[in-house]
Parts: structure tokens; sequence; C-alpha cells
């Protein structure tokens, strides 16, 4: 015959001390644990205002950032791309950036661009620019991901819109070209700066 023993284990018994730190001890560590999920929350309520908030003071100041798309077949010498925006504050720096978005079989290390920009009493002002497009290794200077680059080139520094009202900027491309390919989007940034003293 098989003897049993019945005699228990000491540490298999239950012991209502133990029970009662075990308890303590999971009720501690869920607070501790929803009071780190509550700084969290916070923390990302805090990071999403100050987010927006920098979204926002990036917008102040820029009076128009736009790219128009070209047909398929090029850029046309007769095309040009018109921008319209208005100054309220004439007392004040301006900077004019160009948009410009080109495949990566552009043939030129340039972009040479006619701006005809007309003031608000009417009176008219004409540049020609050119802008660097690659470095002399052939690089690129703009950012993209593929076959794509884009550009955001400042072309008029510190330029003085001195009249309150609409100005419209027209863009030509003027490399001698009648239609100039791999040219996708052009457009402008126009952004107010510091006040003029």
């Amino acid at each position: 015959m098989l003897l049993i023993n019945d005699r228990r284990d000491p540490t298999l018994q239950i012991n209502p001390k133990n029970l009662y730190k075990t308890h303590v001890f999971f009720r501690r560590s869920l607070l501790i644990f929803s009071t780190f999920v509550s700084l969290l929350k916070n923390m990302l309520f805090i990071l999403t205002v100050a987010l927006a908030a920098a979204l926002s003071a990036c917008s102040d100041g820029v009076l128009v950032d736009r790219y128009h798309e070209l047909p398929e077949e090029g850029w046309r010498y007769e095309h040009s791309i018109a921008d319209t925006f208005h100054v309220e504050n004439p007392g004040f720096y301006h900077q004019i950036f160009t948009n410009l978005r080109i495949s990566g079989d552009y043939p030129y290390a340039n972009i040479y661009l006619k701006l005809n920009i007309t003031k608000p009493d009417g009176s008219k002002k004409s540049e020609v620019i050119s802008v660097d497009l690659a470095a002399k290794s052939g690089k690129w200077l703009g950012s993209g991901l593929g076959d794509i680059v884009t550009f955001q080139s400042p072309i008029l520094h510190r330029k003085y819109l001195d009249q309150k009202g609409k100005y419209t900027v027209e863009i030509e491309q003027n490399m001698r070209l009648e239609t100039l390919v791999n040219v996708l989007a052009v457009g402008l940034r126009i952004e107010q700066q510091e006040e003029i003293y």
C-alpha cells in the first residue's frame, strides 16, 4: 500500500499578510502606471499645441506661396504664370522666392526667369533672374524624392514693396527656347520680413 504524506508545504500555503502585500503592490503599480499615462497625454497635448503654434507662426508674414502646374509638353516661351497678392504694410522688407519643380531629366544647371512686377499704382518693373539648379558636380541643389526635384530659391533679396495694395507678379521662362521641357511647376513665395527703420 502506498502512503501519501499529508504534510503540506508551508511555502505553498496562502498567507494573508503576503496576499495583502501583493494587493498593495499591484494597486501602487497601477497608480504609478495611470499617472505615467496621464503625464504622457498631457505632454502629447502640449506638444500638439506647440507644433500648431509653430506652424501658424511659420505662415505669418507669407503673402503668397504657390506652385502652378505646367503643361506636360513643356513651358512655352509666351506662357506666363501670374500671382497676385496684397501688401498691407509697405514699411517692411519683403523676400521673394521662386518655387520651382523639375524632373531629373531637366538638361540645364540653371534657369533664367523674367519677372514682371505690377505695383498698385500701375507702374511696372521687369527683372531677369538666373536661378542655379545644380552644383558644378551635377548634383541638384533642390530637394526631392525619385525623379522630381523641388526648389525654393530666394531671387530678390530684401525687395522693398513700397506701396499698399494689390501687386501682380508674372513669371516667364527666359531661356530663349520656344518650349522648355521637364519643368513641372513654377510659382512664387513672398514673405514679409522686418520693418524698415
